[in-house]
């Protein structure tokens, strides 16, 4: 039955409730004895307020009052729409507070390096309630370039920002060298971690220039720091090879590794062997 009101009424004549709520033109829609002097009584939703009002003014006890059909929903998607507004209010909290530094942590054997790391997240816009910078490599940079840092790595959990430093050998000498071009060509990659940049990608070079310095700017000083940095220098080769095809091609390979654009020529004395080689570079890096 939809919209229907189901309650128990307690009295030494409850089953006289009925005929009561009869006399009064409210049909009860079922009824069942649960005691001897107690009887469960199911009526329209519409009808609940003035069968309340005849019983209980004719000393009948109510209790046990529950919703059925349509009452019973209603009221339920009223308490679910309150607890789902709730829901809503507290997860969006909960998701915008984890994204959100409430606390900084230093962690790791670089971490008598909290003040110098605090200011260095302060430089780049992380403070409290602030979200971590999406590209972080600007700020890994300015963290490995500490006297001994040799790693560096971010973790957010439960708003509660974690920076790991972890710092070489102390006792070990810090070693510090410039990164050196392996051929003279066209720079055709170059990753850089901890060093500075000295060129860009599609510039010439010659054999031996430096490439990647191992002085860094920090604040209006500079400091030497260890190099990790790789770079792949595109060049043209050409060489003679008093030898068979087969076997000037093998000793190509060896000399300058894989060649593209690869062409033979045969040669009085030999096979002359052109296209172009890449030779790598790299400092702490494979």
């Amino acid at each position: 039955m939809f919209g229907s009101v189901e309650f128990t009424v307690e009295s030494l004549s409850a089953y006289r409730a009925i005929d009561k709520l009869a006399r009064a033109g409210i049909p009860v829609i079922s009824a069942r004895s649960v005691a001897k002097n107690a009887v469960v009584l199911q009526i329209a939703g519409k009808d609940c307020k003035k069968a309340f009002a005849i019983l209980r003014g004719s000393c009948y006890n109510v209790k046990n009052v529950r919703r059925r059909g349509i009452l019973r929903l209603g009221s339920a998607c009223l308490r679910a729409v309150g607890l789902l507004a709730g829901c809503a209010v507290f997860t969006g909290a909960v998701l915008f507070f984890q994204s959100r530094v409430l606390r900084v942590e230093i962690s790791g054997s670089g971490a008598y390096y909290e003040q110098d790391v605090l200011a260095a997240l302060k430089r780049h816009g992380v403070a409290q309630f602030s979200a971590l910078p999406a590209d972080t490599g600007a700020l890994t940079a300015e963290i490995l370039a500490l006297p001994h840092v040799e790693f560096c790595s971010f973790r957010m959990r439960g708003g509660v920002l974690t920076v790991n430093v972890e710092v070489s050998d102390e006792a070990e000498r810090l070693k510090s060298a410039p990164l050196l071009a392996p051929a003279a060509g066209i720079v055709e990659e170059l990753v850089v971690v901890r060093g500075a940049p000295l060129v860009n990608v599609g510039d010439e070079v010659a054999e031996g220039q430096r490439v990647v310095d191992n002085f860094v700017a920090f604040g209006p000083a500079q400091r030497a720091v260890a190099v990790i940095a790789k770079i792949s220098v595109r060049f043209s080769v050409s060489r003679e090879y008093a030898l068979g095809k087969d076997e000037a091609l093998a000793q190509a390979f060896l000399d300058f590794g894989e060649i593209a654009e690869l062409r033979t020529e045969k040669t009085n004395d030999g096979w002359l062997v052109s296209g172009t080689a890449v030779a790598t570079a790299a400092a702490g890096l494979d």
